[in-house]
């Protein structure tokens, strides 16, 4: 138990406090840099892999403190930048009678000003979220079971080995990090998810299935409350309005009712680095929105708009980071974000466009020093967009062209709308109460004039997932960054909804004031958020329950206990080989021994890896099977025999390991066995 709290609390500080640690520096405060935390703390941990790795530090345990440095340098840079911020004093003069006067009905203390930038804890929002943390924790330890249990799916092989790869390499960069499960040839592959959980004390399964735990039920509820209350409350100010603060935590409330984000990712389609990246969506929007917001229309110059602002205004504008500090801070949270996975780029395309009109048009109107920096922002972005683009030309090449069987346009509309799951056995399971995001989205469409760039985003979003899901045609390429999946591109749906539904309650709140239409819509929400907690279990079941999983179990609970004690059975230059299709691959991440397949994926064409698999074997001494597993180092077989169990027919199939699968045991001795896995050591080639 001990080892699940401990890495449970790891995770959230690696996740929160270097984020929070800079935006509270770079000028954000409250809920919006909580939001924020996420994205800049993935920017720190995916900067600090890259530095060790060039510096020739082990990333364990020298992750921590490279991670350290680089918060604090970080932390210098933003500090630097909100001192050259123009403007940012206080205005000394007081305060008019009439706010005077607001201020004594509301309680507050008589002659002693608050400062600007104060924040006060408001408990609607933090009901709301710790409400919705809860009950996602509820659906998703329901469907773990035991913490220590590896999660199976073909991309989980993956992720726990990479993870097991940099703790026994060293190297978490992502430019070359899980070498080792590629045959040793460096590739690109985002690192900051398994760097992280790297970084945790307990074994790769706990200290993921932690980290699972902290990105679904903490990361998501939190940086989707600091999104609505951005947008709602305008940058949350010391006073805030009460109907807006309900609005956002009852917001916040229906986050949990969505699978799309997290459950889905998290879950069925298992893709854990993918899901760190849109969990940090709603903190890179809450920093745009400052950004906007640094900038005024109608003002030529910082000092200008202090100088014609009410109180309420140059409270805000004091509070929020200045055009440098907050371009800063958006640039680093996007990277970030990309650092946790490239398609975050694209997300961030998709549903910065309508935001980036918006601050086009206020530069514009604005003139002076504020369109100059503006310009200079947005110019900043572009280059940094193109040079992206030309440096991973050819990884964009292969995506773009990148090919799955097409679907059925009204299903995938209809799953978009109710948010039902878009991949896996249970895309039709659960009440559909995804009626009710879309219901409220589509008030504050109709009635609130505010919520069109919200409303422009969560259109465009669901016009891409329905050319992704929907019928073959050449246009459907445009979903290629996604892998033509629509799963992925749900959630650019799932988050400009949630902000319409947080503004379609506030509406709904105004125009009938009352305790009644609380209690309705808080009932109403409630009900929604508790309806999915079986399907929100059910999907995390569908990778955990070696009963259930969805697309085959790899290896049984038996399985798992006896190879995680092979760890210590065996010479610490050991390498087995085994069929990945019959759980292998989980003796590296569960018992910490090298498998000469350590993927689910074909190996690299031509190597030894390859040519092994693709022959019986010829266990003579001189034959080329011999010769193959010499040059592979292979000294042990792990045979794994379901036949006659009840495990034979929920097994994953075969794939291109077939004949690894059913070598015979002739000329090996026997070393370990479990009921239905034994160890072999190969004698028959010689010493």
């Amino acid at each position: 138990m001990i080892h699940i709290v401990a890495d449970l609390l790891l995770a959230a500080a690696l996740l929160f406090a270097p984020g929070l640690l800079l935006a509270r520096v770079g000028g954000v405060r409250g809920w919006g840099a909580v939001s924020a935390a996420v994205p800049l703390s993935c920017a720190v941990i995916g900067t600090a892999e890259l530095i060790a790795a060039a510096v020739g530090r082990a990333w364990v345990p020298w992750g921590w403190a490279v991670a350290a440095t680089s918060t604090a340098a970080a932390a210098c840079v933003l500090a630097v930048a909100r001192s050259l911020r123009r403007g940012d004093r206080p205005s000394r003069r007081r305060p008019k009678n009439r706010r005077l006067g607001r201020s004594l009905r509301r309680g507050d203390r008589p002659g002693v000003r608050q400062r600007p930038g104060t924040r006060r804890i408001d408990l609607r929002v933090l009901a709301g979220a710790a409400t919705a943390c809860l009950l996602l924790a509820a659906g998703m330890l329901a469907g773990t079971g035991s913490m220590s249990a590896p999660a199976q799916a073909f991309d989980i092989v993956f992720h726990l080995n990479a993870v097991q790869a940099i703790r026994q390499g060293g190297n978490a960069s992502s430019l070359g990090g899980v070498a080792a499960l590629y045959q040793g040839t460096p590739v690109y592959y985002p690192t900051v998810w398994h760097g992280t959980v790297a970084l945790l004390p307990a074994g790769a399964a706990l200290a993921s299935n932690a980290m699972v735990l902290v990105v679904g039920a903490l990361a998501w509820p939190l940086g989707v409350a600091g999104l609505l209350v951005e947008t709602l409350d305008g940058g949350e100010p010391s006073r805030p309005d009460p109907r807006r603060r309900t609005a956002a935590a009852l917001g916040t409330v229906l986050s949990a009712a969505t699978v799309g984000v997290p459950t889905v990712l998290l879950g069925t389609l298992a893709v854990w680095p993918y899901a760190l990246s849109v969990t940090c969506l709603p903190g890179v929007l809450v920093l745009a929105l400052r950004l906007l917001r640094a900038l005024p229309a109608g003002a030529t110059d910082a000092t200008d708009a202090t100088d014609t602002a009410d109180d309420g205004e140059r409270e805000r504008t004091a509070s929020a980071p200045g055009p440098l500090a907050g371009t800063l801070l958006l640039v680093g949270a996007a990277g970030g974000a990309v650092l946790a996975h490239g398609a975050e780029a694209f997300n961030l395309m998709v549903l910065l466009v309508p935001l980036a009109a918006v601050l086009i048009a206020r530069a514009v109107r604005a003139g002076g020093r504020r369109r100059r920096t503006a310009l200079a922002s947005l110019t900043a972005v572009a280059v940094v967009v193109l040079a992206g683009a030309w440096i991973m030309r050819e990884a964009l090449a292969g995506v773009l062209g990148y090919d799955r069987p097409g679907g059925s346009l009204p299903g995938t509309l209809g799953q978009a709308l109710l948010d039902l799951p878009q991949y896996g056995p249970l895309a039709s399971h659960g009440l559909p109460v995804g009626v009710v995001v879309c219901a409220l989205a589509v008030v504050a469409a109709a009635r609130v004039p505010r919520a069109r760039p919200w409303l422009a985003a969560a259109a465009l979003a669901l016009c891409l997932v329905v050319v992704v899901g929907g019928p073959q045609w050449w246009g459907r390429q445009l979903g290629g960054p996604w892998y033509l999946q629509k799963a992925r591109v749900q959630p650019l749906l799932i988050v400009p909804a949630l902000v319409l539904a947080a503004t379609g309650l506030d509406h709904l709140l105004r125009v009938r004031p009352g305790r009644r239409t609380l209690a309705v819509l808080t009932a109403l929400v409630c009900a929604a958020a508790v309806g999915r907690l079986p399907l929100q279990a059910d999907l995390v079941r569908s990778v955990h329950d070696a009963d259930r999983i969805a697309y085959g179990t790899l290896v049984t609970p038996e399985e798992a206990d006896f190879y995680a004690s092979l760890g210590d059975r065996l010479p610490e230059d050991a390498v087995v080989v085994g069929a990945p299709s019959r759980g292998a691959s989980y003796l590296l991440s569960l018992g910490g021994v090298d498998v000469v397949y350590p993927l689910r994926s074909d190996p690299t064409t031509g190597s030894a890896a390859d040519l092994l698999a693709e022959r019986a074997p010829d266990l003579r001494p001189g034959s080329t099977t011999c010769e193959l597993l010499d040059e592979v180092g292979a000294e042990y077989y792990l045979r794994v025999d379901r036949a006659g169990t009840v495990w034979e027919e929920r097994q994953a199939p075969v794939r291109w390991d077939r004949l690894v699968a059913d070598w015979p045991t002739d000329g090996m001795e026997p070393v370990a066995s479990t009921g239905t896995a034994s160890l072999w050591r190969i004698t028959a080639c010689g010493s």
